[in-house]
C-alpha cells in the first residue's frame, strides 16, 4: 500500500481500492495509525508504514465501527487500539450475534459467493477489540480524537492541529454521496458535527472515503444536509407521510457518484 505525504508528519492512502481511507501521524517517539480497513489490506498498510517512518507504531485510532475501518485491527494487535466507548460496545454485541463463530463464517461465505472479487480482503478475519476507550475526547501528544456522532453514534474525528490536518472518518465522503445507512446515523447530529469541524483549526481533511479535501467540501455538504432536512421537515409539517417525504423528487441535487462503495 502506498502512503502519500499530506504534511511533514501525516501520510494517508485515499485510493479507495481496499476500503476506507487510512493514514498515519508521526508523533514524538512513535507512529499513530488511523483506521484499519480489512485483514489483508491492513497487513499491507502496516507493512508500508516503515516506508514513511522508522519509529514503532504505538497506537491505532478507530473513527467508527464499520467493517471497512475495523476488520483490519488484527494487524495492529500489538498496539494500543483506541476507540469511542460505544464502538467497543457495538463490537462486543456483534461478537455475540452476527460475528459469533458460525454467523461470521456464514457472512464470509456470502462474500465469497456474492462478491468474489473482494473476498481476498477478508481472508483470515479475526475480530480484535479496542483496548482503550474514551467518552468525549482522547489526547495523544498533539493528536486529539473527538466524538461527534452523525454518521454513527460512535463516529469520531482525529485532529492534528499542529499539522493542520483532520481525519474525518465517514463524516465526510469527499466528492461522493454520503452513506447514512447505520441505524444510529442522525442528520441533525451530522449537521452539528460539520459545524464543529468547521470551527476547528485545520487546512486539509483526510475523509473516510474519497480524495483529500478542504473546508469547501464541508460547506457544500453542510448546506445540502440542511436544505434536505428543512425540505423534508416542511413536507411532513404539511401532512406528508414519511414514505411520501422519502419518495419526494424535489430535493436539492447533490453528488451522483457513490465513490468507492461496491454493491
Amino acid at each position: 500500500m502506498r502512503l502519500d505525504k499530506v504534511t511533514e508528519r501525516v501520510y494517508a492512502n485515499c485510493d479507495g481500492e481496499t476500503g476506507g481511507n487510512v493514514g498515519v501521524v508521526v508523533i514524538d517517539g512513535s507512529v499513530v495509525a488511523v483506521d484499519a480497513q480489512y485483514p489483508a489490506s491492513a497487513k499491507d498498510f502496516r507493512e508500508s508504514i516503515p516506508s514513511v517512518s522508522e519509529l514503532p507504531v504505538s497506537h491505532l485510532l478507530l473513527t467508527h465501527v464499520h467493517g471497512d475501518h475495523v476488520f483490519g485491527n488484527q494487524a495492529f494487535e500489538d498496539c494500543v487500539i483506541v476507540a469511542h466507548r460505544r464502538l467497543r460496545e457495538k463490537m462486543e454485541a456483534s461478537l455475540a450475534a452476527e460475528w459469533a463463530p458460525g454467523n461470521l463464517e456464514e457472512m464470509l461465505e456470502g462474500i465469497r459467493r456474492d462478491r468474489p472479487e473482494r473476498a481476498w480482503l477478508f481472508e483470515g478475519l479475526r475480530i480484535v477489540l479496542p483496548t482503550e476507550v474514551f467518552e468525549d475526547r482522547y489526547v495523544l501528544g498533539d493528536v486529539e480524537m473527538i466524538n461527534l456522532g452523525g454518521h454513527s453514534d460512535c463516529s469520531s474525528v482525529v485532529h492534528v492541529p499542529d499539522e493542520g490536518v483532520l481525519f474525518a472518518g465517514d463524516l465526510m465522503f469527499a466528492g461522493t454521496f454520503p452513506w447514512a445507512g447505520d441505524p444510529t446515523a442522525d442528520p441533525d447530529v451530522w449537521i452539528e458535527a460539520y459545524r464543529q469541524v468547521l470551527g476547528m483549526d485545520w487546512d486539509v481533511c483526510v475523509p473516510g472515503h474519497g480524495p483529500l479535501c478542504g473546508r469547501a467540501e464541508f460547506i457544500v455538504q453542510l448546506e445540502w444536509f440542511e436544505a434536505v432536512r428543512d425540505e423534508m421537515g416542511g413536507l411532513i409539517g404539511e401532512g406528508a407521510s414519511m414514505e411520501e417525504a422519502v419518495a419526494y423528487d424535489g430535493y436539492p441535487e447533490f453528488h451522483e457518484s457513490m465513490g468507492d462503495r461496491r454493491e
